[in-house]
């Protein structure tokens, strides 16, 4: 019998492989000892085979290829970051972290992120960095109002309001809400402002109004009223311009666009403008308003404007041959003016009275004067016509030594008479000149008398220790 060196099968003579084993018979010389051999080793083979059969029914031996291992790493990795994507998106999500992150931006007047968080479903209200700005001021000056604010932030912490059921009458200005996804999987908190908006009115046609030096509209017409917006709540400041025929006029109105009624503010512009009937009993007096020529007849001025309550409009005319003022009117809300000239030709009336009275002095100082002269050159008394001249002055000097000069014993001055032809007065009646004409009697100690004629420019001055008019000089 032949068997297999290797594993103890038998195999016939003529095989050349083993078929149990698949061991190279081709070489192998057979001997007698060779089939103890072979059958001991085929039957340790055996056990060996039935042993490691038994054990490997007992313990499974699995080996992993390069690929799974990099599946298993990959998945192991991902499940890992979907847990860590879970945690990092659940403490962004936090309304905690959004209301924190709000009073943090306020005190630090951090806008640009503080621009980030806020949020308006009124897609026409531009919310940034620039247009929070009057929020922010608002806050600042109302410390009592931000307290406010931060509280009803809170009290919306533990159930933040959703977008889309938004009550649009609530009173509170921001609210927390959760205006969709982040990540298609957390909520998106936002912290909503509620708009506001501004109407506007005024009383006449081509006003434009700012807000914050940008134009927002024009008045197209008379007693026009509108509403602009939406705005972020807070302080501004509209200025309304006008620029007339009469008048022209910037006034600045604050505006607070937080403490509204139903979210909108109304504010009046120009509510005094007005137009206005004018009258006068002088139809052709010619209308001024606040001081510049209307180049408007009184006679032409009904439906007179429009011009505001602090206008000041009065009249001019020539009466009697002189240019008049009238009294000055305030165009307030009253729909009409009778312009009177009555105080203008009082006054007139009055200072031509008064220059009467100064003419009337001064013609009785003249002749008081002329007449004194010939009695003080006469009796050499200097003293006659001290009352008549302005101590001092250049006239009081000439007569001082004039007089004596002038005193020659036998001869005779006597005084005809004395004219003032001229008046100029100055406006105060304080001082002037006068022209005059003035005749005297020369008789000599010989017996001769001659009249001459004198022409004389006399200035003056009001002296009012005296309470008199006296003469300063003589040409």
């Amino acid at each position: 019998m032949k068997f297999c060196t290797e594993c103890g099968n038998e195999v016939k003579e003529e095989q050349t492989f083993c078929t149990s084993c698949g061991n190279n018979l081709k070489n192998e010389s057979t001997n007698k000892t060779q089939p103890v051999k072979a059958i001991n080793l085929n039957k340790e083979s055996k056990l060996a085979q039935e042993t490691n059969s038994t054990e490997e029914s007992i313990t499974p031996s699995i080996k992993l290829t390069k690929k799974s291992k990099i599946v298993i790493a990959v998945v192991i990795v991902f499940i890992v970051a979907i847990v860590a994507i879970i945690q990092v998106g659940n403490y962004l999500s936090d309304p905690k972290k959004l209301e924190t992150r709000f009073q943090n931006d306020v005190v630090t007047n951090n806008t640009s992120d503080l621009a980030s968080i806020l949020y308006c479903n009124d897609s026409r209200l531009t919310v940034d960095s620039k247009s929070i700005a009057p929020l922010l001021d608002y806050f600042k000056n109302n410390p009592s109002y931000y307290d406010e604010v931060i509280q009803n932030l809170n009290n919306d912490v533990p159930s933040p309001k959703d977008i889309s059921k938004l009550n649009i009458a609530s009173s509170n200005t921001l609210t927390l809400t959760n205006v969709g996804k982040k990540f298609l999987v957390f909520p998106n908190y936002k912290i909503n402002i509620k708009p506001s908006f501004l109407n506007i009115t005024t009383t006449v046609k081509d006003v434009t109004f700012s807000l914050n030096d940008t134009q927002i509209g024009k008045s197209d017409t008379d007693k026009f009223t509108k509403e602009f917006g939406p705005y972020i709540p807070g302080t501004y400041s509209i200025l309304a311009n006008y620029k007339g025929k009469y008048v022209t006029l910037s006034k600045p109105y604050p505006i607070n666009l937080v403490d509204t009624t139903g979210g909108i503010a109304k504010i009046s512009v120009f509510d005094d403008m007005n137009y206005i009937n004018i009258t006068s009993d002088y139809p052709d007096a010619e209308i001024f308003v606040n001081g510049k020529d209307a180049n408007v007849k009184v006679k032409d001025a009904t439906n007179f404007g429009p011009v505001d309550g602090s206008s000041k409009i009065y009249a001019t005319n020539v009466i009697d041959g002189k240019k008049l003022r009238s009294e000055e009117y305030s165009a307030t809300s009253a729909a009409d003016i009778n312009i009177s000239f009555q105080d203008s030709i009082n006054a007139i009336n009055d200072a031509q009275a008064q220059l009467s009275e100064v003419q009337s002095q001064l013609d009785t100082l003249l002749i008081n004067y002329a007449s004194a002269l010939t009695d003080a050159i006469n009796t050499n008394n200097f003293s006659l016509i001290d009352p008549y001249l302005t101590y001092g002055s250049e006239l009081y000097k000439q007569q001082k030594s004039a007089v004596p000069n002038s005193y020659v014993e036998g001869n005779m001055e006597s005084y005809l008479s004395a004219n003032v032809t001229n008046y100029n007065i100055s406006d105060d009646s304080q001082s002037g000149s006068i022209a005059t004409s003035e005749t005297y009697n020369f008789l000599t100690k010989d017996g001769v008398s001659s009249n001459k004629t004198y022409n004389h420019v006399y200035r003056f001055q009001y002296n009012t220790a005296t309470s008199s008019y006296q003469f300063t000089q003589r040409q």
